[in-house]
């Protein structure tokens, strides 16, 4: 739970989401630790709950975690991550409306070429079963996703794995959206 705590205010200090934006979870067996609904991640003391990543019928606490719950199962129930970080972050929001859904956003720079290679952008509205889908679909290959119009949703198996992947979908959306703008005034 600390672990959860100390990541969510560097979430909030790198500028990765703000206020009550945002959430994360790690795994645990067959439990997850996430935050709750509307929780502010620099402030997430006593707003982390436990629920079963897979539960038969919903959990009585699913009404207080994220409401994006459902998505981070689904991530966890198609992928080998052990912690999901999901920031709000400028430049990837603004890359996300720049491209359609199914398209990919590819990095400018080396370091976001070699932690992301491409940055599948994907469709669904916040805690919908269209998001769980396709964000489950999408992270199955790839480590990090930029939601259209929404945010970002990274996967690791830490939640320093995670971090950095959630700080380099960023990085790599304002270095293209920035190299983007460079081409088009040099044109």
């Amino acid at each position: 739970m600390q672990e959860l705590i100390k990541y969510g205010k560097k979430i909030v200090g790198a500028g990765l989401a703000h206020s009550h934006f945002g959430n994360v979870s790690k795994r645990v067996g067959d439990q997850m630790l996430i935050s709750t609904t509307g929780s502010m991640l620099d402030e997430l003391e006593g707003q982390i709950v436990t629920v079963p990543v897979d539960p038969e019928t919903p959990d009585e606490l699913d009404v207080i975690a994220s409401t994006e719950v459902n998505v981070h199962r689904a991530i966890y129930k198609a992928t080998s991550a052990l912690a999901i970080l999901h920031g709000h972050s400028n430049y990837a929001v603004a890359m996300s409306m720049l491209h359609q859904p199914g398209e990919l956003i590819v990095p400018e720079d080396s370091e976001s070429i070699y932690v992301l290679h491409e940055i599948p952008v994907v469709r669904g509205g916040v805690g919908s079963e269209e998001l769980a889908r396709n964000a489950a679909n999408a992270l199955r290959d790839h480590k990090g996703i930029v939601v259209q119009g929404h945010g970002t949703f990274a996967r690791g198996a830490t939640v320093d794995e995670a971090f950095v992947i959630l700080s380099s979908l960023e990085h790599a959306c304002m270095v293209k959206y920035l190299v983007d703008q460079a081409r088009r005034i040099n044109v």
